[in-house]
């Protein structure tokens, strides 16, 4: 006698052709609506979606290929207690691998509606991931009851001091996840948004790659990679820079001398600002002055950029085409001014 006594009865009912038929019908109705659909998403996004119907096509043929196997040793002539038992354990894994093939195809349908209703703005694969827990958790909970007998009232009765220590030992963990759902509700960035996360005297800055269950990731000016806990993300102050949003809006001061013109020297900075390319018309650049002293006149210039990311670039041709406007124009910068006095002693 076996064991464990497999309930191959309630395996076998769902291992018959009407099922496979159903998810291949599921998997071809996904990849045309791919195909129809998501011509204009990004390559990365087409990548994403190849490879996913690409294993579950394959786990889907490897089901079905046991499944016949399975059916094949059952009704053989020659079948004996081994090769029944053989049989019924290619089931069960024909099944287990059905069973993942109905997960997967859940996720795939999910991604092609976040596609779809977010063409041109990132997805968080956070939002995929929670909806494949919930749903596998219903699935395995389901067959777990229903086909494998299990009581599931009991064992959640009988794990509840269980569930308590591994909640203290995850408390950074959940943490860390209920972060990234209050943030995926709120949605205060999306992914490509420019941030700058400023967390007691820590300071991040870079654009949104990813969201997962623990962090959220950057990547700085420097092409590195920062990962930042969702619970800090959470807590900190956040300055956004979005395409959405109002343009960025950038200063650069330059200090003349105090003898100097100050409409031509506006007007020389203005000229620089005006060949830069990514510097916006609307809202048009301003020159104000900020400071005046005995030996200098400090100025400063107010320009917009809708690419965050490109701020440095941007930053270093304003410096350089002002500077050679100043030239141009014969205008002259401050330099530092140091005086000095000299005490004479009284001989009388």
């Amino acid at each position: 006698m076996d064991q464990v006594r497999l309930p191959i009865e309630k395996i076998e009912y769902f291992i018959q052709h009407e099922s496979f038929v159903v998810l291949v019908v599921a998997l071809l109705f996904g990849w045309i609506f791919y195909k129809l659909f998501l011509k204009r998403i990004s390559e990365k996004r087409h990548t994403t979606l190849r490879r996913r119907f690409m294993k579950t096509g394959l786990y889907l043929v490897l089901a079905i290929v046991l499944a016949l196997l399975h059916w094949g040793l059952i009704q053989a002539t020659w079948t004996d207690y081994f090769t029944v038992k053989v049989a019924n354990y290619i089931g069960l894994v024909s099944f287990l691998i059905l069973v993942t093939v109905l997960i997967r195809c859940a996720q795939i349908y999910v991604y092609l509606y976040l596609f779809l209703a977010n063409m041109s703005q990132g997805v968080p694969r956070l939002i995929a991931n929670l909806f494949t827990l919930l749903f596998s958790t219903f699935v395995v909970s389901w067959i777990a009851a229903d086909v494998f007998g299990f009581n599931l009232a009991t064992v959640l009765a009988t794990s509840a001091i269980f569930t308590i220590v591994l909640g203290l030992a995850l408390q950074d963990t959940l943490g860390n996840l209920f972060s990234g759902v209050a943030l995926q509700i709120e949605r205060p960035f999306q992914l490509g948004d420019w941030v700058e996360v400023h967390n007691s005297d820590d300071k991040w800055v870079g654009q949104i790659q990813e969201i997962t269950w623990r962090a959220t990731s950057l990547l700085g000016f420097g092409d590195e990679l920062i990962v930042i806990p969702n619970k800090t993300i959470a807590q900190s102050q956040l300055l956004i820079f979005s395409d959405r949003n109002k343009p960025a809006r950038f200063s650069q001061a330059f200090r003349f001398r105090f003898d100097v013109d100050i409409l031509k020297a506006k007007a020389a900075i203005l000229e620089g600002i005006k060949a830069v390319p990514e510097i916006l018309e609307d809202p048009e650049p301003r020159v104000l002055v900020l400071e005046v002293t005995e030996s200098w006149v400090s100025m400063k210039v107010f320009y917009s950029v809708t690419d965050y990311g490109r701020k440095y670039r941007v930053g270093d041709l304003v410096v350089s085409n002002v500077l050679e406007s100043i030239k141009r124009k014969r205008l002259t910068l401050a330099t530092p001014v140091l005086s000095l006095f000299r005490e004479e002693e009284d001989h009388d």
